[in-house]
């Protein structure tokens, strides 16, 4: 099952459904005002209760609020990231001491075959 989702210019989501895994993929950037959006996604995944998995590889920016819902995805469901990061996230993670804490892969494939 694929679905878009996101009509805000600067962030973009599109939803998967996977037998084993819930798939959010992000594009663009996550700020102040697609804070819903961002909420929204991760809500709608945590209804399916599978493992979920976020590509964050086309993702230019995450700001703080998105690094939250990761953190909660990861104590609740289980998560995976898709990389590449963007240097802007990846300091993110570094700066807040969170790289160790996601397992992130660096394709699609890796993250749905591991």
């Amino acid at each position: 099952m694929h679905q878009g989702h996101g009509d805000e210019p600067g962030l973009q989501i599109q939803h998967t459904v996977y037998p084993a895994a819930y798939l959010l993929c992000m594009r663009g950037n996550t700020d102040p005002a697609t804070g819903w959006l961002v909420a929204e996604a991760f809500d709608r995944a945590a209804h399916w209760s599978l493992p979920l998995i976020v590509d964050l590889s086309e993702l230019d920016y995450g700001n703080a609020e998105l690094l939250g819902h990761l953190m909660t995805a990861h104590q609740t469901t289980g998560l995976t990231l898709v990389g590449p990061l963007s240097d802007s996230f990846q300091r993110r993670l570094d700066t807040t001491g969170l790289t160790t804490l996601f397992t992130i892969h660096p394709t699609l494939d890796a993250a749905l075959n591991h």
